[in-house]
């Protein structure tokens, strides 16, 4: 199907405005949070044959390690953590609080909102350094920050989905770690999992998928030239997947959004052109769940659709892109050229 402007509806002209301070908001959460979360988990004196020596623990499981009797030192040391520990739960709060009223905001605005159960692994994800480092987010949840990008509410609107994709992109082009850098050590996707919800497990038919006691799937895809994850990883993503190399491509973008309770939820997803002709290659992949393929379908051309309308700038459909293509991708990229009525020679 052909789309025209005229089949998107724009959002208020405060919508940029709000998705912004909202936008602000989590950063200064997320600062916070990620202190926090770098903390030990307790400081405290410990008695040992009449003397008290100061204990640290860094993880709830982990064994007190004494830091040495007590003295003024470490009775500043001590002073010093739950100082500074307060301190970010305060800056957490009033974060939290600021989210709150901004989410309202948005959600009064009818911006479309990610539902809280995706947005919890996400903003956790976050929170351990593996979004924009080592994962992103694909598939139909990233549609809403496409929509927010376009500032626009899509024809097709944003689709329900049972399940939750990541991709993994630690030592790609789009990752924010520098490949030349050296890997600070994160936890692991299954760790992160099963801090939300301790159900989480490893799907052994499908061992690229973790499923909860909901039955609520998560899924990990990963491009051949990734491969193979780190071992601390559980899952074994299917390396055999292709079309994953093209995620890869260009440039990824965050928009954070909100979520349905009036929360914050941050979504790195890939460069929306190359996820458009991704989706429209699904469409055709044999192998593909045929009852699916009419989704990739739409999903592809509403996107490539709005790369047009609302992205020329930022991601162009010029003959300079066209020519990075793959010939597959080109291929489809031609099709649907000619029946929008689309000359990249003259995109404007």
């Amino acid at each position: 199907m052909a789309y025209t402007r005229n089949d998107f509806i724009p959002f208020s002209a405060d919508s940029g405005r709000v998705v912004a301070n909202l936008e602000a908001a989590y950063e200064q959460w997320l600062d916070a949070r990620q202190q926090l979360d770098g903390l030990p988990i307790s400081m405290y004196w410990q008695t040992k044959a009449g003397t008290d020596y100061l204990a640290v623990k860094q993880r709830s499981s982990d064994p007190g390690t004494t830091m040495g009797a007590r003295s003024q030192q470490t009775e500043a040391k001590l002073a010093e953590f739950a100082q500074h520990k307060a301190e970010l739960k305060k800056r957490v709060s009033d974060a939290d609080a600021s989210i709150a009223d901004r989410a309202a905001q948005y959600r009064a605005l009818r911006l479309p909102p990610i539902p809280d159960r995706q947005a919890e692994i996400v903003r956790a994800l976050d929170v351990s350094r593996l979004l924009r480092n080592d994962l992103m987010v694909v598939g139909t949840n990233a549609f809403i920050a496409y929509s927010l990008l376009c500032n626009a509410r899509f024809p097709t609107g944003v689709e329900e989905t049972e399940d939750f994709d990541l991709a993994w992109c630690r030592g790609s082009g789009v990752s924010l770690t520098p490949t030349s850098a050296a890997i600070p050590e994160r936890r692991s996707l299954m760790a992160v999992l099963q801090g939300v919800d301790s159900t989480f497990r490893l799907n052994k038919k499908k061992p690229y998928q973790a499923v909860n006691a909901s039955n609520y799937e998560v899924e990990l895809l990963m491009a051949p030239s990734l491969a193979p994850l780190p071992r601390a990883e559980a899952f074994e993503p299917m390396v055999s997947l292709t079309e994953q190399e093209w995620l890869l491509k260009g440039r990824p973008l965050t928009v954070v959004v909100a979520t349905i309770r009036q929360r914050a939820c941050p979504l790195y997803v890939p460069d929306p052109r190359w996820m458009a002709l991704h989706k429209l290659w699904l469409a055709k992949k044999p192998e593909r769940n045929a009852l699916k393929r009419p989704k990739d379908l739409r999903q592809g051309d509403v996107l490539l659709s709005a790369c047009r309308y609302f992205l020329a700038h930022a991601y162009p459909l010029d003959s300079d892109f066209v020519l990075e293509l793959p010939a597959e991708l080109r291929e489809l990229f031609n099709a649907w050229a000619q029946a929008s009525g689309f000359d990249p020679l003259n995109p404007g």
